[in-house]
């Protein structure tokens, strides 16, 4: 009996095996990293932000609905940042989606440009260990700065990402666009703005290239016009619109602020930096996987990781936020380095598995701490609907947000927190030697007393001691507080309703508004 012979169409269909998928998925670089950042920004969105981007967005409604900024609010930081925000607190009235989550979706698209930047500059190298770099260099934008999305060393480092990338192509000699040029150095320019520590980054960059290329060096190029272009904008919108800054804030910045972040030398060296500086190391020790014509990106990153590095222990606070950028450009040099296609030495191919994959961990790790102050802060606020009004005191800037953000609350308060308390009490400490700051610690209270006259709020939550701590000597502001007498007669019309690690309380007797109150009132 014979068979019946088989035509085209009754053969099996043939199937792709994993090695042929993953060429193909090789081949497309942008595909996979701009996927990544579409997945990753996406999941992000449905969480919020860290305090300080949380009062970021705060300030940039008030500003939209007729504050001063460092009039009606004071804030340590130069206006860019929250001039950023104003558009994007906008945005998210037309569109009726919060703009914390909005803020998300908007750096998630950044990062995005930037990477797609990025593969335009580095097409020297092949596609498939182009995927990869680019790859990394996507879950490093937007997963590594889990928490610390949105602040300001993070829209840096998307910023400087490509930058580093265009300077590395300069230095080879391989032609750019003009208008890439442009582009990009228009975009870092707004990142470097945010903090004039930043201006180390490119200063280092220019450096190496004029290193690089000698005689041959120019500083007439399309990104340094655009660069200088932001900037000189920005200062003249200083000039104009920010005078207070100058007259308000920064002789505060000055008697107060070193006060505050790490108290020994030995906090800055959180694991983040720490393993910034052992991948730094790796590179510099390494002379054929850094420094070789074929990994121009991942040098002219480790200068940018070197700068960033040396941007971290000028600032010396020992903020988590601070060592972003000195982690993710050491991490991605690190990365590039090794798909440069040189032959790592053995210390590198035991290291670097470990070094590429502890900024996730680090991150993980960070994201998965929560003080016992904001499950208390949020058990305050329970009851409270959107449109109410509450107090937040505390030496901490953080506390309370981002909860009254997500909770649309109105926030009375000109100051976000308290931080000049350290330098106030330390002064105190001493016999008042600086009548400057005594004069401080008195005006605040008072400043804090005449805001909640002016918006009484519902509930007032203070960051302060339990018995215990107080009795240990912890520093406690409430008590500091009343020793002003308008503080004390205002807090007068609260009564205590419960006290964990916060204390808080309910207005019981009505307040009457003072006649010399701003017209501005918090939204």
């Amino acid at each position: 009996m014979s068979s019946a012979p088989i035509t085209a169409g009754d053969r099996e269909p043939s199937r792709i095996s994993p090695r042929r998928l993953a060429r193909a998925v090789g081949e497309h670089p942008l595909l996979v990293a701009v996927g990544l950042i579409a997945l990753v920004t996406l999941v992000r969105a449905q969480g919020t932000v860290d305090g300080d981007v949380a009062w970021q967005l705060w300030i940039a409604r008030q500003l939209n609905h007729g504050a001063h900024l460092y009039r009606d609010i004071i804030e340590t930081n130069p206006p860019l940042w929250f001039w950023m925000a104003m558009p994007v607190d906008q945005l998210s009235g037309l569109v009726h989606v919060r703009s914390d989550h909005l803020l998300i979706l908007l750096i998630g698209c950044a990062a995005a440009l930037a990477i797609v930047a990025t593969d335009r500059l580095a097409s020297a190298i092949p596609p498939p260990r182009r995927t990869l770099l680019l790859a990394y260099a996507s879950l490093i934008l937007v997963g590594m700065p889990w928490v610390e999305i949105g602040q300001r060393e993070h829209i840096a480092l998307i910023g400087a990402l490509p930058y580093a990338a265009l300077i590395a192509a300069r230095r080879s000699g391989r032609g750019v666009p003009m208008s890439l040029a442009i582009a990009v150095g228009a975009g870092a320019a707004l990142g470097f703005a945010l903090k004039p520590y930043f201006l180390i980054v490119p200063a280092s960059l220019e450096l190496w290239l004029m290193a690089g290329q000698g005689r041959r060096w120019r500083p007439l190029r399309p990104e340094i016009a655009a660069m200088a272009g932001v900037g000189t904008a920005y200062a003249v919108a200083l000039a104009a619109l920010a005078q207070d800054y100058f007259t308000t804030v920064l002789p505060m910045l000055l008697l107060a602020y070193g006060a505050t972040g790490a108290k020994h030398w030995i906090d800055l060296f959180q694991p983040a930096v720490l393993t910034a500086l052992a991948s730094i190391l790796l590179l510099l020790g390494s002379r054929r996987l850094v420094w070789s014509e074929e990994s121009g990106v991942a040098a002219a990153l480790t200068v940018a990781a070197v700068a960033f590095t040396i941007v971290y222990f000028v600032q010396a606070k020992g903020w988590s936020y601070h060592a972003v950028p000195m982690l993710a450009c050491a991490s991605i040099a690190l990365a590039a380095a090794l798909v440069a296609g040189t032959s790592p030495a053995r210390l590198t191919i035991l290291a670097a598995p470990a070094l590429l994959l502890l900024p996730f961990s680090i991150a993980a790790q960070h994201a998965a701490r929560e003080r016992a102050s904001t499950r208390d802060v949020t058990n305050a606020l329970a009851g409270l609907q959107p449109g109410a009004t509450v107090g937040m005191i505390s030496t901490n800037p953080s506390f309370g947000w981002p909860a009254v953000l997500e909770r649309g609350l109105r926030f009375p308060l000109r100051y976000n927190g308290f931080w000049m308390m350290q330098a106030i009490v330390t002064n105190e400490a001493h016999g008042g030697r600086d009548p400057r700051l005594t004069a401080l610690g008195r005006a605040v209270a008072r400043q804090a007393a005449a805001d909640f006259e002016c918006t009484p709020p519902q509930r007032i939550v203070i960051d302060r001691p339990t018995p215990q701590q107080a009795r240990r000597g912890d520093f406690d502001i409430l008590a500091f507080f009343l020793r002003e007498p308008q503080f004390a007669a205002l807090l007068a019309h609260y009564r205590p309703v419960q006290w964990t690690s916060v204390e808080t309380f309910a207005l019981a007797v009505p307040i009457v508004r003072p006649a010399n109150c701003p017209h501005w009132s918090p939204v």
